[in-house]
C-alpha cells in the first residue's frame, strides 16, 4: 500500500499531493491503488503525468538547472495542458465565452489536439430550477490551454432524467 492513498483526495487535492512526490515507484503505487479503487481517469491521468515529470528528470539529471518540471500551463511531458489546468481554464473563460452562467463541466477527454470538454449552462432559469433549461456545449481547447471553439450540441431541461441525453 503506498503512503498516499488517492481515494482520500479529489482530483484537484491529488494534483497538490502527487507534486510532493519524486520516485517513480511511490507514484506506480498509487496509480495501481487508484485503479484497483475508485479508478477515475482525471487521477490517472494526473499521476501519469507526474510520473513523466519525475522520469525526465531522472533522464535528465542535471538539465539546466531550473528545477521546473512539465511545460508551460503544468503541461504534461505528452505535451498539452493538464486536466486541472484545463478544468481552471474552462471555469474562469467559458461563462464569458458563452455568454451564460455555467452550471457544470460534465466531461473531459484528451484528443490529439488537446483537450475536448462538455459543459452546460443555464439558458433560461425558471422556478422551481428543476424546469431552468440548460445549453450542452462542446468546447475545443488546444495544446497550450486556449480555448480554440465551440458549439451547442444539445438543450434539455434540469430535472430531465434521461440517460440517452
Amino acid at each position: 500500500m503506498p503512503a498516499l492513498d488517492p481515494s482520500e483526495y479529489t482530483i484537484d487535492e491529488l494534483e497538490d499531493e502527487l507534486a510532493e512526490i519524486d520516485d517513480p515507484e511511490e507514484l506506480r503505487e498509487v496509480r495501481d491503488a487508484e485503479a484497483d479503487g475508485e479508478d477515475r481517469t482525471g487521477a490517472r491521468e494526473l499521476i501519469d503525468e507526474r510520473l513523466d515529470a519525475v522520469a525526465d528528470d531522472g533522464a535528465s539529471a542535471g538539465g539546466d538547472g531550473s528545477g521546473e518540471e512539465g511545460g508551460e500551463n503544468g503541461a504534461s511531458s505528452r505535451g498539452g495542458a493538464s486536466i486541472a489546468a484545463v478544468r481552471e481554464q474552462l471555469l474562469e473563460v467559458a461563462p464569458g465565452l458563452l455568454g451564460r452562467d455555467l452550471d457544470a463541466i460534465t466531461g473531459m477527454q484528451r484528443d490529439d489536439d488537446g483537450w475536448r470538454a462538455t459543459v452546460e449552462a443555464v439558458e433560461r432559469r425558471a422556478v422551481p430550477d428543476s424546469q431552468d433549461i440548460l445549453g450542452r456545449y462542446e468546447v475545443l481547447v488546444d495544446g497550450s490551454g486556449g480555448i480554440a471553439g465551440y458549439r451547442r450540441v444539445g438543450r434539455h431541461r434540469r430535472g430531465d432524467t434521461e440517460s440517452d441525453r
